[in-house]
């Protein structure tokens, strides 16, 4: 029984050799055709802030302690829970 694993195993390695690429051309060989290299900037498709959206810093400041601070915020985006019954907690 030994014996017979080791002929699969033999047989299954001797299959892998013949699956392996063959050898590669250099890529600093002068014959060889290799992509042209192609810039792109990482600025395309830049959107800028919109500047008219925002609020002066001191009422920023003042809403966020009305709400209780950044902890507050989250508070004030999620609705209030129901229990089984249907009713708000």
């Amino acid at each position: 029984m030994k014996h017979a694993y080791g002929l699969l195993l033999a047989a299954l390695a001797a299959g892998n050799a013949a699956a392996q690429a063959g050898a590669r051309p250099d890529p600093a060989g002068p014959e060889v055709r290799v992509p042209e290299a192609v810039y792109r900037s990482v600025f395309d498709g830049y959107r800028m802030h919109d500047l008219s959206k925002q609020i002066p810093w001191r009422a920023a400041n003042e809403e966020v302690g009305r709400i209780g601070g950044h902890v507050g915020i989250l508070r004030e985006q999620t609705p209030p829970k129901k229990d089984a019954s249907g009713e708000r907690k």
